[in-house]
């Protein structure tokens, strides 16, 4: 988030976003930028993973729920392709992304299939390495804060953590300097293939 933010083509970004979102995205903090920021890498890694140019109206930002990837319904056929698509979701095998920032650091984490969950704390202290493994974990599976307190009883490994009778495959990032960060994904990540966008080119369609 270093540099100067590009006004014209993040206001173009903001204006498809969802009304509640739009406002908030607009209304200048360094919060709302960090989160339109989020917004705009989630829609390059997923175009990346997917082969495909994502859309924003494809991505579901409900209040108190985990982002995610709609499934496209507009026919009988394609609502029964939806019901599919949303039992894959439950069964851990449809597209997921996780967004985290923390500090001028905006990043953003995408599997093709699988659940994801990234998190990036300023600091790189044994606590806060330790801290992103646990949040990532609550990025990844939907649990979000309310479930902070459970989290903190987790034995970490080196490669992996188990919670709730699954196990979740732990993969440090080095990519931010003065922080540390953390991806976990339901599914073991032989490769992780990282860009960094820089802010000039972070909303170019």
């Amino acid at each position: 988030m270093r540099g100067q933010w590009p006004e014209d083509s993040a206001r173009a970004l903001a204006a498809r976003l969802p009304y509640a979102r739009r406002l908030a995205a607009n209304s200048g903090s360094a919060a709302a930028r960090a989160s339109l920021a989020g917004v705009a890498l989630a829609l390059r890694a997923l175009g990346r993973v997917l082969g495909r140019v994502v859309a924003v109206g494809e991505i579901v930002m409900a209040a108190g729920e985990k982002p995610r990837l709609a499934a496209p319904v507009t026919t009988a056929a394609s609502a029964l392709a939806g019901a599919h698509v949303e039992a894959a979701a439950m069964a851990g095998d449809s597209p997921d992304f996780s967004v985290s920032h923390s500090g001028p650091w905006v990043g953003c984490a995408a599997l093709a299939h699988g659940r994801i969950g990234l998190d990036i704390e300023m600091g790189t202290e044994a606590r806060i390495a330790d801290w992103v493994v646990r949040e990532a974990l609550l990025k990844a599976t939907g649990a979000g804060l309310r479930a902070a307190a459970e989290a903190r009883g987790l034995e970490l490994h080196d490669d992996g953590v188990r919670w709730q009778g699954e196990l979740w495959h732990v993969r440090r990032l080095d990519q931010f300097p003065g922080a540390c960060a953390c991806v976990l994904s339901s599914r073991a990540l032989t490769v992780v293939d990282a860009h960094v966008v820089q802010l000039a080119e972070l909303f170019a369609s």
